[in-house]
């Protein structure tokens, strides 16, 4: 982790270095988590892959399923915010279309970005226990909630059916969307192009 860059001549004070070991601890927890699941990974192979003492990770996180939370919240909460700013962005009478394609590009960016997170909270949150879920459950839902309010906006305009399934199309496109973290490879196509594939699929269909 670098310095941010000065601005207005005013240098910003570097990161502290126990904040420096937590993102490493975090990160090296998300990707084991992606490897080989929640239950497989030890706070041993977490504390070897952060290259620390396995004892030292409790001075930044008193168990593995405090660890597993902070996992499961980054991986929404980053995809979420860039999402709401990428159509926040967007001039105020923009389409329906518009907005859906703006935000599955910003969860794609942010999804290949962070893919060891959220691809962990993908894969395991089936995994993990009812509890840990609930932790998570509501920012979970909150997202939901957004996509579904950015479907209804292109129903009320016309651009989708009046008597679609909002809920079974969100599904359909997050599942598909999220997915991409499997299969993706930057050298074939972008994630503009992405965006705009998945967009002409959901308004246009397949069969034109």
């Amino acid at each position: 982790m670098t310095a941010l860059p000065a601005q207005h001549g005013v240098k910003r004070p570097r990161p502290r270095k126990s904040d420096v070991t937590r993102h490493k601890i975090l990160d090296a927890s998300a990707k084991l988590f992606r490897e080989q699941g929640f239950s497989a990974t030890t706070l041993r192979q977490i504390a070897n892959r952060s290259k620390i003492k396995a004892g030292s990770v409790y001075y930044y996180f008193d168990s593995k399923n405090q660890i597993l939370d902070e996992v499961l919240r980054i991986g929404i909460k980053v995809v979420f915010e860039a999402v709401e700013k990428a159509v926040d962005a967007l001039p105020e009478n923009a389409s329906g279309r518009a907005r859906l394609e703006a935000a599955v590009a910003a969860h794609l960016h942010t999804l290949l970005r962070y893919s060891d997170y959220t691809s962990a909270n993908i894969r395991i949150f089936g995994q993990v226990s009812r509890t840990s879920q609930n932790r998570n459950r509501a920012i979970r839902r909150t997202y939901a909630e957004y996509w579904n309010g950015l479907l209804q906006h292109a129903k009320d305009s016309g651009e989708i059916s009046p008597d679609a399934d909002l809920s079974l199309i969100r599904l359909f496109l997050l599942g598909s969307v999220n997915w991409s973290v499997e299969w993706y490879d930057p050298k074939k196509r972008s994630i503009e192009y992405l965006a705009k594939k998945f967009c002409k699929i959901l308004f246009e269909g397949i069969g034109g």
